[in-house]
């Protein structure tokens, strides 16, 4: 099949602001003796451009749709040559229970908090009255969300896509989500995602794992005498968390052999900070270690060498000109490569401020309302998993809508 490359230069004129690449082809495009060029050509070719030009794309034509948001291979290309490029679209994904779920660029930029920088979502999922969407992780742009605690989907902000998991058979009232998380494996092609669940009256912790290439829930057997709490940190074929109930060590979960082990981290007694946040810098496992109160100073730990306890290394000590004032429960803190983006309760709502790691200023602030918060960071890709749809679903998990009605209506801030 042959494009005309008429219609490639209007396409690639759509590009806000235009790619090195379309300018690239355009050119060709008048140089070239002929007015078509082979599909796979052209298909190769939008594989390097950014998801938020190729979601623009899909209104040129029928075709245009279906490789974009309906051909796997073509987003796993598109996730490749970003990665390769250095030009993958890292986001702050944030919900809250005013209810909202919004997002703001990660990347370098000082647009951190400007309205011109933040999308906001419509809900693919409603809570009931006075429920929560709780973000489970992330990995390759498809983020997990558990709805008011008893429903799991898989996500996909960029483009629309959702699909709702089967039912891991929790009790269905008065649960709490101790801990969970979110990985994939290369090896086998497979999401994974990790919850575990008590209930109020002291039932027994219930720990279960999803795999997506199965589409099956399994039980795991947890560790005793551990106080595991919110999201993993995915890294290394293993998700992992900090022990509660001993500040010396971090607990991990193999992934390819499904058990969990204890590691150690460095020895923080005598550093005048009491508050410890794991990330990934470098592609390490990071610490990050912050003071009560007034945040003045970062200090960021690497573990350089995985499972080494002698590998752990001090990166920086970062002192802050303009600390934020931290309430002690009140704050959440999510550690990415090159920065820290701080959730602070002010009793009206939470102030999001993002600290670069290379700069001793706040970048930028940014409100919202509600009480209880949950923060991930995503990349924007076009990865879908065989099965969703993009419109609601009921509660069943039948589609109310044309999937590809919804996919010419979604729409980006």
């Amino acid at each position: 099949m042959f494009v005309s490359l008429t219609l490639l230069r209007s396409v690639l004129q759509l590009s806000s602001p235009p790619s090195s690449f379309s300018f690239v082809i355009l050119r060709f495009g008048a140089m070239a003796e002929t007015e078509e060029l082979p599909e796979e050509i052209i298909v190769n070719i939008f594989t390097w451009l950014p998801v938020k030009s190729l979601i623009r794309f899909t209104s040129v034509s029928k075709r245009l749709h279906s490789i974009i948001l309906s051909d796997p291979k073509f987003a796993q290309s598109q996730l490749k040559a970003a990665r390769q490029q250095k030009t993958l679209s890292h986001r702050h994904l944030v919900s809250t229970d005013a209810p909202q779920l919004e997002s703001l660029q990660l990347d370098d930029t000082p647009s951190f908090g400007e309205p011109s920088s933040v999308r906001k979502f419509s809900f693919p999922f409603q809570p009931q009255p006075g429920g929560y969407v709780k973000l489970l992780g992330s990995c390759n742009g498809l983020v997990f969300v558990a709805v008011d605690k008893k429903f799991f989907y898989i996500w996909n902000p960029s483009i629309g896509f959702f699909k709702q998991l089967p039912d891991p058979g929790f009790p269905l009232y008065e649960n709490v989500l101790a801990y969970y998380g979110v990985a994939y494996l290369s090896a086998t092609d497979d999401f994974k995602v990790l919850v575990a669940t008590f209930g109020f009256g002291g039932t027994k912790l219930e720990v279960e794992i999803f795999s997506v290439r199965t589409h099956l829930w399994g039980r795991i057997e947890s560790l005793s005498d551990v106080e595991l709490r919110s999201q993993g940190t995915f890294s290394n074929n293993a998700l992992h968390w900090l022990n509660h109930h001993n500040q010396h060590e971090m607990v991990s979960f193999d992934l390819a052999v499904q058990e969990f082990r204890r590691m150690p981290l460095p020895n923080f007694d005598h550093d005048g900070k009491s508050l410890s946040y794991l990330g990934v810098c470098g592609g390490c496992l990071c610490v990050s270690r912050v003071p009560k109160g007034a945040c003045d100073s970062i200090d960021l730990w690497v573990m350089k060498e995985y499972d080494v306890c002698d590998s752990w290394s001090m990166l920086f000590s970062l002192k802050l000109s303009h600390p934020p004032e931290l309430r002690l429960h009140s704050r959440e803190f999510l550690v990415v490569e090159t920065r820290t983006v701080v959730a602070n309760w002010t009793g009206k709502g939470f102030e999001l401020i993002r600290i670069d790691h290379a700069e001793d200023e706040k970048l930028g602030l940014y409100m919202l309302k509600g009480v209880r918060i949950c923060m991930i960071e995503y990349e924007e890709s076009l990865l879908w998993i065989s099965g969703c749809h993009s419109g609601e679903r009921d509660r069943a998990g039948q589609d109310t809508r044309n999937p590809s009605e919804g996919l010419r209506k979604l729409k980006w801030k």
